[in-house]
């Protein structure tokens, strides 16, 4: 087997790991967001996910410079888009609503890649991205009954973060050590959130366990280790496929509504369902083998 399309698979299934991660988190968040406010969550969480960083290797942070300086508070403004804009939504959309706009990003990527480097996106691109993109649309919205609340206009917003993030991580993380580049993205969107935070809502007077077991595997599984993953991956694959991987997002949330939440899949959601898989598995397995 050609060892740059090994490497390549490795790594889009490394993210299907993530996007199991972050699919899963979403009912734990959702939780957490009545008992802590969105930007106090998120800055809590990325400011424990960079203690995590360092303790998981604190050399690799001197390894920073100028240049990782300045491109991880790039990358970081894109997450701080994406993370705070989807967590707000969520206070104020259903979690089957922000699961289908947050993968519109899916749709964004190849569209704003080719943008970038003035070129069309492949067929094979464009039909990926639509099978994932219906995917996502049977699985996420009751027929008939979608309409663009303001919560929905917020997640949207998030979504053109994530689909920015994706993007230049591809462009720019293979020039910098993954750690370093990791851990000053994470701490750029803890400080800015936790800053917000402390200036715009009122500091809980407990914690409950909801707020902080979601701040804790947020921080752990979800931001520290998946931000790291993608940042050292994301240079055996493209762009368009990781987030086409990542699609598999929505789904994975739809399993933990149905574990911890009975929440059940229609027959459309189940369909839906079934052609993101397919998608993420042709986008792991067309690939040009040189």
């Amino acid at each position: 087997m050609n060892r740059n399309f090994s490497m390549r698979t490795k790594a889009d299934l490394t993210m299907l790991g993530v996007s199991f991660v972050w699919g899963a988190t979403f009912v734990i968040v959702k939780n957490a967001l009545a008992d802590i406010g969105p930007f106090l969550f998120v800055g809590l969480r990325f400011i424990l996910a960079f203690l995590v960083l360092i303790a998981l290797s604190h050399r690799d942070m001197f390894k920073m410079n100028l240049s990782t300086l300045k491109t991880g508070s790039l990358l970081g403004l894109f997450l701080f888009i994406g993370y705070i804009f989807q967590t707000l939504g969520l206070k104020a959309t259903t979690s089957s609503n922000a699961g289908f706009i947050t993968g519109v990003s899916v749709v964004l990527v190849p569209i704003i890649y080719a943008l970038l480097n003035r070129e069309r996106p492949a067929p094979r691109t464009i039909f990926i991205v639509l099978l994932a993109t219906i995917g996502l649309f049977l699985l996420s919205v009751p027929w008939g009954s979608f309409n663009l609340a303001y919560g929905d206009f917020l997640v949207l917003i998030g979504a053109f973060g994530f689909a920015l993030h994706i993007i230049y991580v591809d462009r720019h993380s293979h020039r910098h050590n993954a750690m370093a580049i990791t851990g000053v993205q994470v701490l750029f969107v803890g400080l800015v959130c936790l800053g917000l935070g402390l200036t715009c809502e009122p500091w809980p007077s407990h914690f409950t366990f909801n707020a902080l077991l979601a701040i804790v595997i947020t921080a752990v599984f979800a931001t520290a280790l998946a931000f790291l993953a993608q940042n050292y991956l994301q240079r055996f694959s493209t762009p368009t496929d990781f987030a086409v991987v990542l699609a598999s997002e929505p789904v994975f949330a739809a399993l933990a509504g149905y574990l911890w939440a009975g929440e059940r899949l229609s027959r459309q959601a189940q369909i839906g369902a079934a052609l993101i898989l397919a998608a993420m598995l042709l986008a792991i397995l067309l690939k040009k083998r040189h």
